[in-house]
């Protein structure tokens, strides 16, 4: 018998990257994030360095669009780890925001729980409706599966709707400032610095649950479910884990939705709300969580960065005046759509996709 039958398996050391290599990561994680301290207050004091800067040297943007973006970030990593990561494909997400904001109004408004409690109460409202929602994945599949999704937004929505009229009539459902003790979220500055750690936090818990063994399982799920069952992957316990994962982030984030806007109503979570984290993750790239934040941006930020690019209506005559003036909103959404259709055409894969093109580019013999 041949001695390479018992010989050992031979172990891959991880080589740890060069010094200058480990030097220039650590410089880029300090501008990064000394852009990311200091990028409030450019956008707060429309400044920068004590130099005054126009509303088009600022890509038309404000703190509390970029505010909006983490909260969409929130939304967008919960459904990507959903449908890029776990295979599961939803329509339904606005249904989880939906819970988190009505949760955040019964037990905050109504009952007076303090902030902290309403956002946890919220993530366990959210990862109780997500595994009802779930529910359905273990008999059902594909395109049967994603109608079980969108039934259960319907429900949600009109549970909502119901709550609202009872309670608040139509001017929509209040929301009292949140405090964390002292702290009172009362402006766009201090909303930032409570966002930004809480998507860092998100972020790295849905980074480092891929790399266990069950987000190791669930991937292969996403790949190839027969081949997962028969290595002993219980997949129906591995869907509703991943439903309720995901569906406790996204209520969260409904809840941090409802407060930051401090009044929201059952219209404010429509199928068109939903929609907006699929085109998220796809601009992004699925399967991809760093895409998802991308994505997130550029769906929340380009609109309003191509209408500050944009000629005014009085830099303009003749025909053209009269369209900037008049159909401008038309032309910024049209443009946006075909840079959107573009991106899709030659980065299918999203902009990680082309990020992951570009680096093989770069470094082909690492390609190899």
């Amino acid at each position: 018998m041949s001695d390479a039958l018992y010989s050992k398996p031979r172990i891959v050391a991880r080589v740890a990257p060069p010094l200058n290599v480990r030097l220039w990561r650590l410089l880029g994680v300090a501008l990064a994030l000394a852009f990311l301290a200091y990028l409030p207050f450019v956008l707060a004091h429309r400044s920068a360095f004590g130099f005054r800067l126009t509303n088009a040297e600022l890509l038309n943007l404000g703190l509390s669009q970029i505010n909006l973006m983490m909260i969409a970030m929130l939304g967008a990593l919960s459904l990507n780890y959903l449908t890029g990561c776990a295979g599961l494909i939803s329509i339904g997400h606005a249904a989880f925001y939906a819970t988190g904001a009505m949760t955040a109004a019964i037990v905050g408004t109504q009952w007076g729980w303090p902030f902290p409690l309403a956002l946890a109460a919220a993530a366990v409202t959210g990862a109780l409706v997500g595994i009802i929602a779930g529910l359905p994945s273990l008999r059902v599949r594909g395109l049967y599966f994603v109608l079980s999704t969108l039934a259960v937004h319907h429900v949600v929505i009109f549970v909502f709707l119901e709550y609202q009229f009872r309670y608040f009539d139509v001017v929509g459902v209040p929301y009292d400032p949140p405090r964390l003790g002292s702290y009172a979220l009362n402006t766009s500055m201090r909303w930032y610095f409570f966002l930004l750690p809480v998507v860092a936090l998100v972020y790295w818990g849905f980074k480092n649950s891929l790399g266990t063994r069950e987000g190791r399982a669930m991937r292969a799920m996403r790949d190839h479910e027969l081949a997962a069952t028969a290595a002993g992957v219980d997949v129906r316990v591995l869907r509703l884990k991943a439903f309720a994962f995901s569906s406790a982030i996204a209520s969260m984030a409904g809840a941090l939705q409802a407060y930051f806007m401090s009044n929201v109503t059952s219209e404010a979570f429509g199928l068109d709300f939903a929609i907006q984290f699929i085109a998220m993750i796809i601009i992004g790239g699925l399967g991809s969580l760093g895409g998802s934040l991308v994505g997130a941006a550029i769906w929340l930020l380009a609109p309003s960065i191509i209408s500050g690019l944009a000629p005014q209506g009085g830099d303009a005559s003749g025909w053209m005046g009269t369209l900037l003036v008049e159909h401008k909103p038309q032309l910024v959404q049209a443009a946006f759509g075909v840079l959107i259709i573009l991106l899709l055409i030659f980065a299918p894969g999203g902009v990680a996709g082309l990020g992951r093109k570009l680096k093989a580019m770069l470094s082909p013999q690492r390609a190899r």
